[in-house]
């Protein structure tokens, strides 16, 4: 993927190509979530895509940018559209303000009994540094929109550290065409999912 932002990305926000690590990170997650992917590593070639502002009363994000696909043909089912990258931190130093933190993983702790001892959670924060994936919108009120045409999964892929002995691998969220995939010309939508949308009743509430 290019070095350098692509048109439309903000200038107050760091374009990365790589997630950045949290301090706190242990030296085990930086390499798992923060390892950079050779292009050997990439599920399908990177499909041409554009961050564009949206300027259509009717949007939920009217004003703001969206992500199209602008390959000139539909994209096809399960092909890989970009990585979610920002800066990968522990829950404690999570923003509960952002917009832009997803969960990468959650790990359960258990003691010697097996009673959950405590959940351990690592986050990707593309508030303040990331990529294209952060302009990816909710789906819900787009119009012509009845569902989303893409999903948030992690991929995986093997570390040159890699031996049969002893696998690792890295690991990044990323953004997927749905099952139904992408049109040509259309925005790319996810679902947030309703979590995201009760915490921001809750916080509207709040004002």
């Amino acid at each position: 993927m290019a070095l350098t932002a692509p048109y439309g990305f903000p200038p107050g926000v760091q374009y990365l190509s790589t997630p950045v690590p949290s301090r706190l990170l242990s030296p085990q997650d930086r390499l798992t979530y923060c390892s950079p992917c050779p292009p050997s590593g990439l599920p399908n070639a990177p499909p041409k895509l554009s961050i564009r502002k949206i300027s259509d009363p009717g949007h939920p994000a009217n004003g703001q940018s969206g992500l199209f696909n602008v390959t000139g043909k539909p994209i096809p089912r399960g092909t890989w559209l970009r990585d979610y990258v920002g800066w990968v931190h522990t829950e404690d130093e999570a923003d509960l303000r952002s917009d832009y933190d997803l969960s990468l993983d959650r790990r359960v702790i258990r003691d010697e009994r097996g009673d959950v001892v405590r959940v351990d959670v690592i986050g990707i924060d593309a508030t303040k540094m990331g990529a294209e994936a952060r302009f990816v919108n909710d789906y819900r009120g787009v119009p012509g929109f009845v569902r989303p045409n893409a999903v948030f999964e992690l991929r995986e892929w093997d570390l040159p550290s890699s031996t049969k002995a002893e696998p690792k691998k890295g690991i990044r969220m990323a953004v997927w065409a749905g099952p139904h995939g992408i049109d040509k010309g259309a925005e790319i939508c996810v679902s947030y999912g309703r979590g995201f949308w009760q915490k921001r009743s809750e916080e509207a509430a709040q004002v």
